[in-house]
């Protein structure tokens, strides 16, 4: 199958009008690419490591013009991790620590009368500033005529961010990846909230920078790249309001909704948390009402999109990246029934998955 989706790639029209209408996910058509357990917890080590050394620079940059000169290769390798080796994976996890260890040896600098739930307010500008710092370049691939969104959708803890890593290195180049998560390393506050009380600056310090999700997506809109992202897409008119600002900028909309069971995603989080707690000292945390809203709210989300045809595909997959159901649209109409909502529905009551790397463990 082919994978080119460029606009100056080689081929008859027809060939590349063909590769601009398929799923981004038909790039795999066989589901995400499997990954061993242990790999993935060496990616998700080096992840921790890349956000807490990112985050470390981010609270110093504006008083260390070298600490500021460190932050950019940093962004550029963690861009990277999904396609390294597992061999250059260990490295990165070797090599961090110290990293981490020597930016941390500076103090940071706490502003006068901000707190963990309270930290500073940011202007405008100043979130302007870390956009163009951060943001901007990482967000930045190949404009496409037809650009696509591929859109993995799940209650925190599903493995949507995992799915996200483990599908980039088949999607075409210029693919841009994009986790709203990964925004609160930003934040100057971000290290010594967290440090402080972790429970109270996951969310202070996501809302202090929620600004930047919004000039993330108007960039990547306007420069019409090809987009993977992740949301828990909880609520029905929330879904519908993101699906459409890229349809209505021209995009072919797919959205991937990863069956996990409420008990598995429930110790995802706390697995995630304190594996992050000794890997960077603290970690983000997820209200379990959060969790349990997003899970709730997940299959009429799904109902509402399929009904109303408001995706070009809609995918079911299973945590390990298996597609246990697709629907698309073909000229305006659907292929079937939709069914959507049952397939996952079916799989998250499948509560004793057994891991294919792993045949002697239940999760």
């Amino acid at each position: 199958m082919t994978s080119s989706s460029t606009e100056t790639g080689p081929g008859p029209r027809a060939e590349r009008d063909r590769a601009r209408t398929l799923p981004l996910l038909a790039e795999c058509p066989d589901g995400v690419p499997f990954s061993s357990a242990e790999r993935r917890a060496s990616e998700e080590r080096a992840h921790h490591l890349y956000s807490a050394a990112i985050g470390a620079c981010a609270g110093r940059w504006d008083d260390d013009p070298e600490v500021a000169a460190r932050a950019a290769p940093l962004l550029d390798e963690e861009v990277r991790l999904p396609f390294l080796t597992p061999e250059e994976v260990d490295r990165v996890c070797d090599t961090l620590p110290g990293v981490l260890a020597e930016l941390r040896a500076t103090p940071v600098r706490v502003p006068a009368g901000a707190t963990p739930d309270r930290p500073r307010a940011l202007s405008e500008e100043r979130l302007d500033s870390l956009f163009d710092r951060a943001l901007r370049d990482r967000l930045t691939g190949v404009p496409r005529r037809r650009p696509r969104l591929l859109l993995f959708g799940g209650q925190p803890g599903s493995g949507t961010s995992t799915l996200q890593r483990r599908v980039l290195p088949v999607l075409p180049p210029g693919t841009v990846s994009y986790d709203r998560g990964d925004l609160m390393r930003l934040s100057p506050d971000y290290e010594w909230a967290m440090s402080a009380d972790d429970r109270a600056a996951s969310i202070a310090v996501s809302h202090q920078v929620g600004g930047l999700h919004a000039r993330s997506m108007e960039h990547v809109r306007e420069g019409r790249f090809d987009v993977v992202r992740s949301d828990p897409l909880g609520r029905a008119d929330r879904a519908a309001s993101r699906v459409l600002a890229f349809k209505e900028a021209g995009y072919r909309v797919e959205v991937a909704f990863v069956a996990t069971h409420t008990s598995h995603s429930r110790f995802s989080l706390l697995d995630r948390h304190a594996r992050a707690t000794r890997e960077q000292g603290f970690g983000r945390w997820i209200p379990q009402a959060h969790h349990d809203r997003s899970y709730l709210g997940v299959p009429n989300t799904i109902e509402f999109l399929e009904t109303h045809r408001l995706v070009d595909s809609l995918y079911v997959l299973s945590r390990e990246g298996e597609v246990l159901y697709a629907d698309h649209r073909d000229d305006g109409g659907r292929r079937h029934e939709p069914f959507g909502r049952l397939a996952l529905e079916v799989e998250r009551g499948r509560r004793e998955l057994w891991r294919s790397d792993d045949p002697a463990s239940v999760y």
